[in-house]
């Protein structure tokens, strides 16, 4: 009778080894599991915010690469692009990068438009560059950070 319920055992651990080995390897990929991942959430949902709210006030988005479009967001008129010097977007100035705010890495962000309302807002994450799987983006179309 010892030997049945050893040889039970035997044959249930390896289930439980590739079972607990799955959880965690999924959990390992999760977005939410990267260091720095909630000031990255909170950063890109502000900038998201601050495109929309700048859309609401002028009809638009603002244009220019991701420096001048923070810096209209942040008060600046450039080139009569934030008329009213409304500041839609506040956050503290990096040394390397004085006019972009920056993810806990000290990479700014890319601010990309799809069909020019929807922007997509990139953190090139801990290895800081972009293009891979640590990247952390978010989708303003599903209002929802995905994988690159």
């Amino acid at each position: 009778m010892k030997k049945k319920k050893l040889s039970w055992l035997f044959a249930v651990l390896p289930l439980f080894a590739v079972t607990g080995w799955f959880v965690i390897s999924m959990r390992s990929n999760k977005t939410d599991t990267n260091p720095g991942f909630n000031v990255i959430k909170m950063q890109e949902e502000a900038i998201v915010s601050a495109l929309k709210s700048y859309s609401m006030v002028y009809g638009t988005l603002p244009p220019g690469n991701n420096e001048s479009i923070e810096r209209i967001l942040s008060g600046e008129d450039l080139n009569g692009k934030n008329p009213r010097k409304i500041q839609f977007l506040n956050f503290q100035r990096n040394a390397g990068h004085l006019n972009e705010m920056v993810d806990p890495w000290g990479m700014p962000y890319q601010i990309e438009f799809q069909q020019k309302t929807n922007p997509v807002i990139r953190s090139a994450g801990k290895d800081k560059i972009f293009g891979n799987a640590d990247d952390i983006i978010f989708y303003s179309i599903s209002n929802d950070f995905v994988k690159p």
